[in-house]
């Protein structure tokens, strides 16, 4: 291998403007053709393909799915058979889709005699020709090896580095600098690079704030919707209109934009599906809702248009929000609809991306900034444009200063811009500080001759990633879940045991991605968080453990306990050790202490719980009572019955009775009986009841207590035996034992006493560090008359309805309705 070993790059298309993006590249060792694109110019669609002609091409190599870089795929792999494709997994889905979708447009452009690019067999034979590879793994092609970087632009989107015998050569592929909702934010490739072929989409441009712009379209949107009209906005299918569902999802979940139907129409709807099949391609929000089985994009609001019938039903439906493709209103469901809404004044249609020169989105982009007429041209239809038109700064690709120091982070030596037009790639280049800047043309090859690519020392070789084999020791170095990110260079340290360098701690990362124990932050490249076991599905047991804990609530139940039992609560040592929090809790009862043991989980809420289960476990083996148990199957029918109530009023109709409820930790869950006691001092006390729930223990405790209404009732009745509650018994009054005022008027309300209770704010006075709240309380009764209490006055608003509460309740006292309170 020598000094001077050549590579030449030509560029097929895609490097005068934007459109059939394609480059082929050879070196000594190999041939590879980057990318193959098409433009969307009628009898221009395909690069120029023939400098491919009688030359061996050993692999295709593909940046990201968008059809510019990948829509002659067919034509391409038809020409060399045997030749493998490599992209990134969500690359791979995307194109079967855009593909397909391809092939149904050419169907009805073949029905007005164009001729097709390709049949449904040669997509069908490109499809089977691709081979997965993921981020920061490599592959090896004759000598040359191969690197896909994560590129930020959509989903699966990557840069290509090359390291050839003449030197290491990056791709960028199309990308973005800006963090975004779908995708994590881009990280510096680490890489050596000696020439950097960069997009220059937008190298004359500096984009408009993104979270500035998000605002702007949420406002917008807002005020259509608020005077009734419908908002249009036309999205790529892949990345802009996901970002833009992400927007709307939040804003509403925020509140700063009302809850209002979202459809999503066109290609859009199938590319949705494909992003929950790639969380590790996600950001780590998104990521985690697609691990919890919620759709990343849709909700009880957003919803996908199922059939193209349902169109005309969602646009006579009133105020909506329709996110479609094409982004660009060339054709598909926005085209449809903008048919409708660009003739209605109130309605709108916002523009979020890139606009062609020759369709029919730069013909409004150029009305949105007050030039042309206002008609637009939407198939073989003119439309007067009535509606208001606006456009926001959402786009995927870096703006002039994102594109210039990134390249200048790298240091190439050459820099060669391409996916430009010249006024855009002459701006970039004059913002670089490179010497060697080419503004590179369609059909235009560079030659350059440089250094052979350095291999890794002999350290860097030696030093081994981690393997499956190496879970538990990973673990164990990386520690438990955090509440912050560890740095990328801290874990290559105490992993290899010394600093490395950035190539090396970026392969150790994705190796530890790989294994599912980390994912880099989604903004901040160089910090890494560490996954619990809900985020990952490396752990499955612990995982499934993490859900049903969460479902059980062990901790919720044992401080529900100690409260009702006026129990002081448990007391709780947490530590770490190695990959998992230790849990250790113990608490008073019965005057013995009760202790859980060491309990370790990954998430320390986990291990809480544990150690909870096991002294909730504890707790009823002290209890010396045998207890009843309550099926989990007859909760249901307990709580239709209400048991609880009707003793309840059977007690409010017999005057003198009292039921009164005592719990204890039970089998799984609590252990209730009841206790109903009358003056005579005759008293019935029923078996203790265990259940998941306390409210079904005291069911059925109180329903074995109904079965004995003949006893209780003989007991305050002169010892006549038969005698039972009349109709025209006096107005039932409960004598009540001493409690809280509102949980007592809870009780009223749920056994019919009194039908509603609240609180009626009179006054607030006073400054605001020393003020008073005058509060009334009343009940409404079901003869529908209502009763209020005395004016109550506190230092804080609960105070004072705790008063208002209980003066509401002697008022009900005064008027018979219930007891008073004991002392």
């Amino acid at each position: 291998m020598s000094n001077d070993s050549p590579a030449r790059i030509t560029f097929l298309g895609g490097a005068s403007g934007i459109g059939a993006s394609c480059a082929l590249v050879e070196t000594d060792a190999a041939n590879v053709v980057i990318d193959c694109g098409i433009r969307f110019e009628p009898g221009r669609e395909l690069p120029d393909l023939s400098p491919l002609s009688g030359k061996r091409i050993d692999a295709i190599l593909l940046t990201h799915a968008h059809t510019d870089h990948t829509g002659a795929l067919p034509v391409v792999v038809e020409a060399f058979p045997s030749t493998p494709v490599y992209a990134t997994p969500p690359t791979i889905d995307l194109i079967g889709i855009l593909l397909h979708d391809a092939l149904k447009l050419m169907r009805s452009a073949e029905r007005e005699s164009e001729v097709p690019l390709y049949a449904e067999a040669q997509v069908e034979r490109a499809i089977e020709a691709l081979h997965p590879v993921g981020f920061g793994a490599s592959v090896n092609i004759f000598g040359v090896d191969v690197t896909w970087l994560a590129a930020s632009h959509i989903l699966g989107a990557a840069m290509i580095h090359l390291a050839t015998p003449a030197g290491n050569v990056l791709f960028t592929g199309d990308y973005s600098v800006t963090p975004q909702h779908t995708v994590p934010a881009l990280a510096r490739p680490s890489l050596p690079v000696d020439i950097v072929v960069s997009e220059a989409t937008y190298g004359e441009r500096l984009h408009e704030d993104r979270v500035a712009a998000a605002q702007r379209l949420i406002e917008q949107v807002g005020e259509v919707l608020e005077a009734g009209g419908r908002v249009l906005i036309p999205a790529f299918a892949i990345g802009r209109a996901q970002e833009v569902l992400c927007i709307l999802k939040k804003a509403m979940a925020r509140g700063s934009l009302a809850p209002t139907a979202v459809w999503v129409d066109g290609m859009v709807r199938a590319v949705c599906e494909v992003y929950p099949r790639h969380e590790q391609y996600l950001t780590r929000q998104l990521a985690t809702e697609s691990r919890q089985g919620r759709h990343p994009f849709y909700s009880d609001e957003i919803q996908p248009v199922r059939d193209p019938s349902e169109r005309a039903r969602i646009l006579a439906g009133g105020p909506c929000v329709i996110v479609a493709s094409s982004g660009m209103l060339s054709g598909g469901a926005s085209a449809c609809y903008a048919r409708e809404i660009a003739r209605q004044k109130r309605d709108a249609i916002l523009l979020t991306g890139y606009q062609d020169e020759e369709s029919p989105g730069r013909a409004l982009l150029a009305m949105a900034s007050g030039q042309g007429p206002r008609t637009l041209r939407l198939g073989n239809e003119t439309v007067e444009v009535a509606c208001s038109v606006a456009s926001y700064g959402l786009s995927a690709h870096a703006d002039r200063m994102q594109l210039a120091g990134l390249i200048e982070s790298m240091r190439p030596r050459t820099v060669v811009l391409v996916h430009g037009d010249r006024q855009a790639k002459q701006a970039l280049g004059r913002s670089l500080t490179c010497r060697d800047v080419v503004l590179a043309e369609d059909g235009q090859s560079i030659l350059r001759r440089g250094r052979p690519f350095t291999r890794r020392t002999a350290a860097a070789q030696s030093a081994p990633l981690p393997d499956r084999d190496d879970l538990e020791r990973v673990r164990a170095l990386l520690g438990p879940p955090a509440q912050e990110p560890s740095l990328d260079r801290h874990i290559a340290e105490a992993w290899f045991g010394t600093s490395v360098a950035a190539e090396q701690r970026d392969q150790l990362v994705a190796r530890l991605e790989e294994l599912g124990v980390v994912r880099r932050d989604d903004k901040r490249r160089d910090r890494i968080w560490v996954l619990s076991p809900s985020e990952t599905r490396a752990y499955p047991e612990e995982a499934l453990l993490q859900d049903r804990l969460k479902a059980e609530n062990p901790k919720g139940r044992l401080l529900e306990l100690c409260m009702r039992m006026q129990l002081s609560p448990p007391a709780l040592d947490i530590s770490v050790d190695g990959a998992h929090h230790v849990a250790e809790m113990s608490m008073e009862l019965g005057g013995k202490v009760l202790r859980s043991g060491p309990q370790r989980a990954a998430v320390r809420k986990t291990a809480e719980q544990l150690a909870a289960a096991q002294l909730l476990r504890a707790a009823e083996s002290e209890s010396s009572l045998e207890h009843a148990r309550a099926a989990d199957d007859q909760a249901a029918a307990l709580l239709r019955a209400n048991p609880k109530g009707r003793l309840l009023e059977w007690c409010a109709a017999n005057l003198g009775r009292v039921a009164q409820f005592e719990q204890r930790p039970g089998s799984g869950g609590y252990a209730a009986r009841v206790v109903v006691r009358g003056d005579t001092g005759a008293t019935f006390t029923s078996a203790w009841y265990a259940a998941l729930q306390l409210k079904t223990a005291e069911q059925a405790a109180a329903a074995e207590a109904l079965t004995n209404l003949a006893r209780l009732s003989s007991s305050s009745t002169d010892g006549d035996p038969k005698a039972r509650p009349t109709s025209d018994a006096p107005a039932p009054c409960v004598p009540l034992p001493t409690r809280e005022a509102r949980a007592l008027l809870n009780e009223l309300r749920q056994v019919g006493i009194i039908s509603d209770f609240g609180y009626r704010l009179e006054d607030r006075r006073g400054p605001s560090h020393q003020p008073v709240f005058a509060v009334i309380a009343w009940a409404s009764l079901p003869d529908k008359s209502t009763i209020e209490s005395d004016l109550a006055e506190a230092p804080s608003k609960k105070a004072a309805e705790r008063d208002a509460a209980q003066r509401l309740v002697d008022r009900l006292a005064d008027v018979g309705l219930v007891g008073r309170t004991r002392a």
